[in-house]
């Protein structure tokens, strides 16, 4: 068998991997390469075929190429290789060059593989993605990319996408440099040559963690809904009383600490909620003062409208414009005309909601964003009519349960039996109209377009 390993941003890596896993099942590997490759500290150099061979049964694998420079070598001779192939098992080869940059454009006469390929495996790294095109792509200036513009998943594609185009052997994508299941899930598409536009980036955004600012009444029951929101929580007080688990059992994070002194436990995501709940005018306004400067998305204060044309009379003599303290939510909540702490806190919640919702589509829990399980996950990309999740709304179908979910109900059910039985990348679409939705037993109709991931 001979495999030639083109592409960029873990050839070597991926050869010693396969080199690996043969010599394991006792099979004979040569490594060489039709390009340039690195010396390594058992490369045999300018050898003979008598020198390969004893390596070999020596230690069921040889490294060999012929000297190219003080640094690398070039291929063997082309009849010393002939004969190599008649008695190695596997002869893996390194079949293009990419001056170690994760991503590449091939030139005129690359990749350089070996006709005898049995198989071809193109290697690309999503570590190119978001680094300006001319610090990723090796030979960017063949293309008509902007060398400033930024790697994204469209352009990583294309760049497989051009190799694809100049083989005629069978070839397998490898992607490297996966982290977290946005990229996973990208990882799974590129690979089976999937288009990536159909995964949108912001399905993926961590849920808003709220930030409590003071912890009275209104405070206890907002951690309360929050936690059932799944809204990660921070509570931050100077009063040791107030601010303990007893209090906010739910919370995530306690901080009982000068409100002055509170800007190294504040988090720097961009869609992060401030509500300030202090117990007097003085705590308000310093809050107010250290939350307009940070990143946010929501940032309410709670008070009458007197004390809160108080405290932005008092911000504006210090120098701040109306335009900043105009995105500030004051009074605070919903108009539902609430009157206890747990009917304030909840036209808090949804006056955050709302603005959470129509500025971001996630609604993916910690749980779901941090997990490593395998599995597939299931993601609405498409609906009509009456089904109950948007667009974006994800589930993990696992060995041992499910995280998260599409909806509930039949469609859910039957999208987990699915989800058991996926093996690649898929689409199904599940029409719950008139007669289906009768079968299904259910009155009102519905349609889920829901995309399949092994991940």
């Amino acid at each position: 068998m001979i495999i030639s390993v083109i592409g960029s941003g873990g050839k070597t890596t991926y050869i010693h991997k396969l080199k690996d896993k043969y010599v394991f099942l006792n099979k004979t590997v040569l490594m060489c390469t039709t390009t340039h490759m690195l010396i390594e500290e058992d490369t045999l150099i300018d050898p003979s075929y008598d020198e390969i061979m004893h390596r070999i049964e020596t230690y069921g694998y040889c490294h060999a190429g012929n000297r190219c420079g003080e640094f690398k070598i070039e291929g063997l001779d082309s009849e010393l290789l002939k004969q190599l192939k008649q008695v190695v098992d596997v002869i893996l080869i390194e079949a293009d060059g990419s001056k170690h940059l994760p991503l590449k454009f091939p030139n005129v006469n690359e990749p350089v593989v070996d006709p005898d390929s049995d198989e071809v495996v193109l290697i690309s790294n999503l570590n190119g993605l978001n680094k300006p095109v001319k610090e990723a792509v090796h030979r960017y200036e063949l293309t008509n990319l902007d060398p400033n513009e930024l790697v994204t998943p469209k352009i990583m594609q294309d760049l497989i996408r051009v190799y694809l185009k100049k083989l005629n052997k069978p070839f397998k994508i490898h992607v490297n440099g996966d982290m977290d299941l946005y990229t996973r899930c990208l990882k799974a598409l590129l690979e089976e040559d999937i288009d990536v536009g159909i995964l949108q980036k912001e399905w993926f955004n961590m849920q808003p963690k709220l930030v409590i600012l003071g912890c009275g009444h209104v405070s206890q029951y907002l951690a309360k809904m929050a936690s059932i929101l799944e809204l990660y929580t921070i509570v931050i007080d100077n009063r040791k009383e107030f601010a303990n688990v007893k209090h906010f059992p739910t919370a995530n994070e306690i901080h009982c600490i000068e409100y002055d002194q509170m800007d190294a436990v504040l988090p720097e995501e961009e869609n992060t909620c401030y509500v300030i709940v202090t117990r007097g005018h003085k705590d308000d306004r310093l809050c107010l003062e250290k939350t307009l400067c940070k990143p946010h998305l929501y940032l309410g204060m709670i008070g009458s409208k007197g004390k809160v044309k108080k405290t932005f009379d008092a911000l504006i003599e210090e120098g701040y414009s109306n335009e900043e303290l105009s995105n500030v939510h004051a009074p605070i909540g919903l108009d539902i005309r609430a009157q206890t702490p747990a009917e304030i806190s909840i036209s808090i919640l949804a006056e955050l909601i709302e603005i959470k919702n129509a500025m971001f589509s996630s609604s993916i829990s910690k749980e779901l964003l941090e997990s490593n399980v395998h599995g597939t996950l299931c993601i609405i990309i498409d609906k009509k009519g009456s089904a109950p999740r948007g667009v974006g709304s994800m589930m993990l179908v696992h060995e041992n349960g499910v995280i998260d979910t599409i909806g509930g109900g039949k469609v859910e059910y039957q999208a987990i039996l699915d989800a058991k039985e996926c093996k690649e990348v898929m689409v199904k679409e599940y029409d719950l109209s008139n007669a289906e939705s009768a079968i299904l037993g259910m009155i009102c109709g519905g349609y889920n377009k829901v995309l399949f991931i092994p991940v």
